[in-house]
């Protein structure tokens, strides 16, 4: 006969191997459970893996999709969501997790038919977050995304996208001291690589403390290299022009603290053609045409064939604040006496990683 305790041991073996089996239908339920309670949207995981060796369960499949609506896209659509114990920082007294996704597909868009939009409202995500990650993340990775803006009302419909998309966050976990001035290291770090439309060059990079319950970060954008006809539809759309040639780009610098931010946008365009003689199209909009660009002509810098202006902006999340008077200075400034330059100016000392970095972050 066998000893007690063996039949106890054989008892929590085969316990324990049932749980196993059953443990993924279980996570699965509780998280498609969770999904299916949002406000306005629906969300669903097609199965679940768990791998306890490394403290891991893998998401395959997740979609989320807006309800009684005509948008023919899910707001978020997921391949593959790896999440697991960052070890190293157990080592150290912390349980933090690392959120790994491939493939994830953001997709915001306008009314469609009159009806209600995707732009994720009505839910506060940061509870979802925290239903499928039970622990505080450290780490959170995107590889090959997609962020897509979509107009299907407008004549033509507009699609603008970054594809490519790699983000990288660190430090999530790391709360800012009090005693912390405004001046020094924010805890964390995002770092975003994308390719806009099919041409340009986009680059994100934020220092941020992400246990602020209000926004508080630094950042700088630099958007480089857009092909101006590659906006044409959203041009036509909304401003009843198209370019015929020309790069575009975008920088800013952003400062958040207590509510307030303060910074500037800097768009810019190089060698930019609105109107060719001899295009096609209705007398309208050739006229159109032809007055931007003679607007553009007036106010670019003729040296390097630049038109370019810089916008201070300032105010709260709700209200943000213009100087108009800042902006026809800039205009006239890179007009008729120096061109504005390219880049970030890091006035408040945030520098950006270099872009021959960009590999080493991916």
């Amino acid at each position: 006969m066998r000893p007690r305790w063996a039949k106890v041991l054989l008892s929590v073996v085969m316990l324990l191997i049932i749980v196993r089996i059953a443990l993924p239908s279980i996570v699965k339920w509780v998280i498609n459970d969770r999904l299916a309670q949002l406000e306005g949207y629906y969300g669903h995981v097609e199965d679940v893996d768990i791998a306890l060796w490394r403290g891991a369960y893998q998401l395959d499949a997740l979609n989320i999709m807006k309800i009684e609506s005509d948008v023919p896209v899910p707001f978020l659509s997921v391949d593959e969501t790896d999440i697991s114990i960052d070890w190293w920082a157990v080592l150290e007294g912390q349980i933090v997790a690392e959120v790994t996704m491939e493939h994830p597909v953001l997709n915001f868009v306008s009314s469609v038919s009159g009806g209600e939009g995707q732009m994720g409202e009505g839910n506060d995500w940061r509870d979802v977050v925290n239903d499928l990650v039970p622990i505080t993340i450290n780490r959170f990775e995107t590889h090959d995304g997609e962020i897509t803006y979509l107009d299907y009302n407008s004549h033509p419909p507009v699609d603008l996208r970054l594809t490519d998309t790699e983000i990288v966050a660190e430090g999530l976990s790391t709360a800012r001291d009090e005693n912390t001035s405004d001046e020094d290291e924010l805890p964390a770090r995002l770092d975003l690589y994308a390719t806009a439309q099919q041409s340009g060059h986009l680059e994100v990079h934020m220092g941020l403390d992400a246990f602020d319950e209000q926004p508080t970060f630094d950042l700088d954008l630099a958007l480089e290299d857009l092909d101006a006809d590659e906006l044409n539809d959203m041009l036509r759309a909304y401003a009843g022009v198209d370019a015929e040639g020309g790069r575009v780009f975008l920088y800013s610098e952003l400062s958040a603290r207590n509510g307030n931010f303060e910074g500037y946008v800097k768009p810019m365009a190089e060698g930019l053609a609105i109107f060719q003689f001899g295009e096609d199209g209705d007398f309208i909009d050739l006229v159109g045409d032809f007055l931007v660009s003679l607007v553009a002509e007036i106010f670019e810098n003729h040296g390097t064939d630049r038109l370019a202006v810089r916008v201070p902006v300032s105010g709260t999340f709700e209200a943000v604040e213009v100087d108009g008077w800042a902006v026809v200075g800039s205009v006239l400034y890179n007009a008729f006496i120096e061109a504005i330059q390219h880049g970030v100016e890091n006035r408040g000392g945030w520098r950006r990683e270099p872009r021959g970095e960009r590999s080493a972050a991916r």
